[in-house]
């Protein structure tokens, strides 16, 4: 009867030690805690001045094909534009197939010639890369210093800036984005961008660099431009005193 009453104890313990292997066999993992990757950071478009676009600002007239437009006071699309203020007569405007990113496929894009400030302007929307290996779309304006140009800045030189939206480029907030470039067509300067309505220049802050936080910076101290600003520079160029009539 002892023996009978061991074997009876024995069996269900067995029984139960059975479930709680397979009931651990058969219970999940802790997953490993998943590491998130950092952010890419924010980078302007990638962009830079064409030699096509270069060469149309030293000889700054329509081409053959080119269709004449009105000139107003102001050029660009969207927040992507400069505003002039008198002269209407010193400005010409044009549309025409240029070769804006030498990539020797030419697109329409709109021209302005400021023959008193002696800048060439020129827009269009563009599909482009980003820093992060994505693309973004916006509207761009490009602008090309001339010789003898009021602002004393080298030929071939100016700057360009294009329309973000948040998120795109990894940027983090809507605005302009862009750079200037020297003679040489190289980029400089890039950041966040507003542009001057009263001299149509450009002021460019920098964007965070990776790692660093959105919230610190020049970059939060100064968010990009959602249109043109008034402000003017500590310092005013001088005006020629002469310009040659329009192209």
């Amino acid at each position: 009867m002892e023996v009978r009453h061991r074997r009876t104890l024995v069996f269900p313990l067995l029984a139960a030690l059975a479930l709680l292997a397979s009931a651990c066999k058969q219970a999940p993992k802790p997953e490993a805690a998943k590491q998130v990757a950092p952010k890419p950071a924010p980078s302007v478009p990638n962009i830079k001045v064409s030699p096509a676009v270069q060469a149309k600002a030293k000889a700054p007239r329509p081409g053959p094909h080119a269709t004449r437009k009105t000139a107003t006071e102001a050029f660009g699309k969207g927040t992507a534009t400069v505003h002039f203020k008198g002269r209407p007569k010193t400005r010409s405007f044009w549309t025409e197939q240029l070769d804006v990113d030498h990539s020797g496929n030419p697109v329409l894009v709109d021209e302005a010639w400021d023959n008193h400030d002696k800048v060439l302007y020129v827009s269009n929307d563009r599909t482009f890369m980003c820093g992060d290996g994505q693309t973004a779309t916006g509207s761009t304006l490009m602008a090309v210093y001339a010789k003898g140009n009021t602002r004393k800045r080298p030929a071939g030189s100016g700057w360009w800036v294009s329309e973000l939206h948040a998120g795109d480029c990894g940027v983090p907030r809507e605005g302009l984005y862009g750079c200037r470039f020297d003679a040489a067509g190289k980029n400089s300067d890039c950041g966040g961008a507003s542009i001057q309505a009263d001299v149509n220049d450009v002021v460019i802050v920098p964007l965070p660099k990776s790692g660093e936080s959105q919230g610190n910076g020049a970059a939060a101290q100064a968010a990009p431009s959602t249109g043109s600003s008034s402000s003017s520079p500590s310092s005013s160029s001088p005006t020629p005193s002469g310009s040659s009539s329009n192209p």
